[in-house]
């Protein structure tokens, strides 16, 4: 039975009947947020050019896996010319996010680098502590790409330690955000992805 205050439920024990109640709270939480950003496919026909061409003139790229590319460790990307409009969208939603989850000062850019993720790219489970927020923007996505899975953080204590019936938010390993052109997923930095 379900009641205004949390979960219900009725146990007979022969001729005695006994109500449990049980209330449900989520503690700890994680916050995972999704902006859109509105001059997507502008921004996409602009920059696409500019990665692929980056790509191509770097002398030692870092392959992290098969077919991929990250710009990881050279320039802030979202610095650089034609990212500005994009940087400031970027800019707000963190604000937003930090200010949703009632946390104190103002966040800022430490870092910001491009990925080409082709077919069969992976990446190894990683987080980016010491830092507060990540995020990722897709500046094109394709229907098929994998999208960006989250860890759940109970797994890395290895809870549950017993099968599970059903997988839900509470239980499951892991959860994948869709990739979308234009999206910007922002999660919590000790997050592993």
């Amino acid at each position: 039975k379900q009641s205004r205050r949390g979960c219900m439920a009725s146990i007979s024990l022969g001729k005695c009947r006994r109500i449990l109640m049980i209330e449900k709270q989520f503690i700890f939480p994680t916050q995972v947020f999704r902006a859109v950003y509105d001059k997507s496919q502008e921004l996409q026909r602009t920059v696409v050019p500019l990665l692929l061409e980056k790509e191509k003139k770097d002398s030692s790229p870092v392959r992290y896996t098969a077919n991929g590319y990250t710009s990881y460790g050279a320039e802030n990307i979202l610095t650089t010319a034609g990212f500005e409009d994009l940087k400031d969208f970027i800019d707000s939603a963190v604000q937003e996010c930090h200010k949703e989850t009632k946390l104190q000062h103002t966040p800022s850019l430490k870092s910001s680098w491009f990925s080409i993720n082709r077919k069969y790219t992976y990446h190894e489970e990683h987080n980016h502590l010491p830092d507060t927020w990540s995020g990722v923007y897709y500046i094109q996505a394709d229907q098929d790409h994998p999208g960006l899975t989250l860890v759940n953080p109970n797994m890395k204590a290895n809870w549950p330690r017993v099968n599970v019936s059903e997988l839900n938010e509470t239980n499951s390993p892991n959860v994948t955000c869709a990739a979308m052109t234009g999206s910007l997923i922002i999660f919590p930095s000790h997050l592993h992805h």
